[in-house]
């Protein structure tokens, strides 16, 4: 979101801007994984809107049929109160980005491991020993941790990052052939090891067959089994959801784990970005202002602004 956020803003300001993925999708938490037939949100569940520039683009998404509002229900089939309202793209939620990633060039699975700066610009390093540039100015949309082993010869940028905290959340899809879990869409915090589960299709725009549950582990869950196996994890944290609410022992048709390694943001750096005109080097994401996919959108934009006024 903070990357395709700001390579909107160059783009749109005339700029010729590439954007280099390190996974296979585009996305990040925003992106939309399958599990056979059945795709979930494994990352960001829904976003809310505060600011007016974020409210503009949501009002876009709307209306152009990436997104649309979503108001969960309670054990009684009612819709269930927020605080704000919640807002999911259809048919997934990685539709949320589309508009961003518009006439910019991506390129994916290409993770970039060295940047050097030279008389005629930035060059970049993938792990296959390849090369991209000459750039005028790189922009780094990646986690605090990845964020300073890129950057760490620049001090002014890296030293405010070492006060980022960032924690894993393991996320599990659970494919059940049939409905099974009560007529409540969301749970959140159920244990010490649950921080949230969700009826997956109960989205709009999702299939309704069977049940397509997206659990969430805890902060301090996911640390201690960081290095757990991804299909034990899968089965400790499906028996924790069946014990919580009650289900009978069912088998579900298909189950599966991914780590985020830096999936939550505890520490946030404060600031909405971090640039260096003298580097013509910036850092963007979520965890600059918070840990909201509205707070990656703004710090990208916001960079893309600073960035294309210090070309100028």
């Amino acid at each position: 979101m903070a990357g395709l956020s700001a390579a909107r803003v160059l783009r749109r300001a005339g700029c010729y801007v590439e954007v280099f993925e390190q996974d296979r999708i585009i996305g990040g938490r925003m992106a939309t994984m399958r599990l056979g037939t059945a795709s979930f949100d494994t990352g960001a569940q829904y976003v809310t809107v505060r600011s007016s520039s974020f409210q503009k683009y949501v009002d876009e998404l709307v209306g152009s049929g990436y997104a649309t509002a979503w108001a969960p229900r309670g054990l009684n089939g009612e819709a269930t109160p927020t605080m704000q309202q919640w807002f999911v793209g259809t048919p997934g939620m990685s539709s949320i980005l589309r508009p961003l990633a518009e006439s910019v060039r991506i390129h994916t699975s290409r993770r970039v491991h060295t940047m050097k700066r030279g008389d005629k610009g930035w060059n970049l390093w993938f792990e296959d020993e390849s090369r991209a540039g000459p750039f005028h100015a790189v922009v780094c949309a990646v986690p605090a941790r990845e964020a300073l082993l890129l950057l760490g010869r620049i001090e002014k940028l890296a030293d405010p990052i070492t006060r980022v905290r960032m924690s894993p959340c393991w996320a599990v899809m659970v494919r059940l052939d049939s409905k099974l879990l009560p007529d409540k869409d969301v749970y959140s915090d159920m244990s010490e090891v649950i921080r949230w589960v969700s009826r997956n299709n109960a989205k709009p725009g999702r299939a309704s067959k069977g049940d397509q549950v997206l659990i969430h582990a805890s902060p301090a869950w996911s640390r201690e089994t960081e290095d757990a196996d991804p299909e034990a994890v899968a089965e400790d944290l499906w028996a924790e959801v069946s014990h919580a609410l009650g289900l009978p022992p069912t088998r579900p048709a298909q189950m599966s784990a991914y780590l985020w390694k830096h999936g939550l943001v505890e520490t946030s750096l404060g600031e909405t970005f971090l640039f260096s005109s003298e580097d013509m080097v910036g850092v963007t994401g979520d965890w600059c202002l918070g840990r909201m996919a509205e707070h990656a959108f703004d710090s990208g934009a916001r960079l893309g602004k600073v960035v294309m006024d210090a070309l100028e």
